[in-house]
């Protein structure tokens, strides 16, 4: 690893890239089609205060300027159809703002605040209509997770459905405009304590499939170690489903080699094996055909598996984030600046360009010209 990480660094250390943020990276994958996808991200700093202040970007094939937020920006969700060139920025947990932007104009288009006694957990997601955006959001009294639905078009609150759970993150369609699948962390938080952890001793992380529209609880999966957080999802070419876990163990030596996924296929929810010394730290994930990969963020790796669970040798990166994928390819960014493109043939991680001065976040997303 110590080797693989050395030629990682070497590679970025020769890049002649200037520090901007307009170069067409996703032509390095030399496919006409890339040139007509756009990389979208947040980055984050601490202020003098200890608050996170946060940009918003256009990464590859754009030469839009960045957007600054209110806050620390995580889930991006790009609009469809008529809203195309918008996309939908959700703040980080405990979060109390929504943004929607013009990508292509670099323009801050509006703002919302979030309903009384709610907090935005980070990500969120369009119906297949592109008419309704559903977001995870925590009740502030209760501590129970729901779903916030909005137009996309004015951002007004059209309702909630319960996601069947505590401290919802990342959901995604299982089954286009019929299942979702919603990974509640198990992680309660609220308002009054900031994100500071109440529960870690009695946590209950489960990952729940529910019927669109009507909210209705179709199966709810749970792992027997509840200390696994389940954080994010990903769906293989085989339908087999990833969970991207971070754990919460008391024992801080105990995340050394603590499981970063698990795999519900035909039914059935199992933790992978894995390679040690990956930390416990899941930060995204993403699935090329039917490999996922995983950013071990404080494993300093990209950790690699088969949709069955089998692992595949981790590639060696700084502090990776966001990865995001389509379908071929992949691109993944770090907390360091890099963004780098995964090649899964060659399982080759190439380094595109370094900024320095971002902190990309957690969440890295393609959205279309």
């Amino acid at each position: 690893m110590m080797l693989a990480r050395r030629q990682f660094l070497l590679q970025l250390a020769a890049l002649a890239l200037p520090n901007s943020l307009s170069l067409p990276v996703l032509a390095a994958s030399r496919n006409s089609a890339d040139i007509e996808q756009v990389l979208l991200s947040a980055s984050w700093d601490a202020t003098a205060d200890g608050e996170a202040q946060g940009v918003f970007h256009s990464l590859a094939n754009s030469t839009a300027p960045a957007i600054t937020l209110p806050g620390r920006g995580h889930g991006i969700v790009p609009l469809p159809h008529e809203l195309k060139g918008q996309a939908i920025i959700v703040s980080r947990r405990l979060g109390s703002w929504l943004a929607k932007v013009d990508w292509r104009e670099g323009k801050l288009l509006q703002l919302i605040e979030a309903e009384f006694d709610r907090q935005f957990f980070g990500h969120a997601l369009v119906t297949p209509d592109g008419k309704t955006l559903i977001t995870t959001e925590n009740d502030g009294e209760t501590g129970q997770g729901v779903l916030g639905l909005y137009s996309t078009a004015t951002l007004k609150r059209l309702g909630e459905i319960p996601s069947h759970g505590i401290g919802p993150h990342e959901l995604i369609w299982l089954e286009q405009g019929k299942i979702l699948a919603v990974a509640n962390g198990g992680i309660l938080t609220l308002p009054e304590t900031g994100r500071r952890k109440l529960n870690v001793d009695a946590m209950h992380p489960t990952l729940s499939l529910l019927a669109w529209p009507s909210g209705e609880l179709l199966n709810q999966y749970a792992l027997s170690d509840p200390a696994l957080s389940i954080r994010h999802l990903a769906l293989a070419a085989d339908g087999s489903l990833g969970i991207a876990l971070q754990a919460e163990y008391r024992d801080r030596t105990a995340h050394r080699n603590a499981p970063l996924l698990a795999v519900l296929r035909q039914g059935q929810l199992q933790l992978a094996a894995q390679p040690d010394g990956l930390q416990g730290y899941a930060a995204s994930i993403a699935a090329v055909g039917n490999t996922f990969l995983i950013s071990a963020l404080k494993g300093n790796a990209l950790a690699r598996w088969r949709s069955d669970g089998t692992p595949l040798a981790p590639i060696a990166m700084p502090r990776p984030a966001g990865i995001v994928s389509d379908g071929q390819q992949a691109w993944v960014s770090s907390e360091s600046g890099i963004l780098a493109h995964f090649e899964p043939h060659s399982a080759k991680l190439t380094p595109l360009k370094s900024v320095a001065t971002h902190r990309w976040d957690n969440h890295l997303v393609i959205a279309k010209r």
